[in-house]
């Protein structure tokens, strides 16, 4: 496991970039914004973000690699690094009830929750819920690269076999 919270903190960012790649026609469009002057790009840490009264914000932020602390002033942040995987800061209604009830929990890299090998969420008290089935991106943190269509598919699969007891069925055809 240590291995992996390793990979997970220093190198996700860049299999993330990797993994999932932009389709050429809306790399093309970055790319003319960014060649015209009205797109930057940038990888940092925000540290604090003000509006200051005329439809900008004050923006300081650490640059990725560096020490020193970036001032500018910008009209908007897109926040590129995709869904929230901790379920303990996620927004979602639903997930912060399910918490607050120990019905499930983080799974131990806070990539989504954690769930045992039949896709049952894993409660506060470390047991499998009966009837409280994940799969897809909050299954993360057991299955890691779980959001590519051929995966789904395959999970799904695994999970309504499961419910239905027809483990007899095969997946073929899907």
């Amino acid at each position: 496991r240590a291995e992996r919270t390793r990979f997970v903190r220093h190198l996700r960012p860049f299999w993330d970039v990797h993994r999932h790649r932009l389709a050429p026609d809306v790399a093309a469009a970055i790319d003319a914004l960014r060649d015209s002057g009205r797109l930057d790009v940038i990888a940092g840490k925000i540290l604090e973000a003000t509006p200051d009264g005329d439809g900008h914000i004050a923006l300081a932020w650490r640059p990725r690699g560096e020490e020193r602390i970036a001032r500018t002033t910008i009209r908007r942040i897109v926040n590129c690094t995709g869904p929230q995987g901790d379920v303990t800061r996620s927004r979602e209604p639903i997930v912060a009830k399910l918490l607050a009830r120990g019905l499930i929990r983080p799974d131990p890299m806070r990539l989504g929750i954690e769930v045992d090998a039949r896709l049952r969420a894993v409660g506060g008290d470390g047991r499998p819920h009966p009837r409280l089935y994940a799969i897809g991106p909050m299954t993360r943190g057991a299955f890691w690269e779980i959001v590519a269509v051929p995966d789904l598919r395959e999970q799904t699969w695994r999970l309504a076999r499961a419910l239905s007891n027809a483990h007899w069925v095969g997946g073929e055809g899907l």
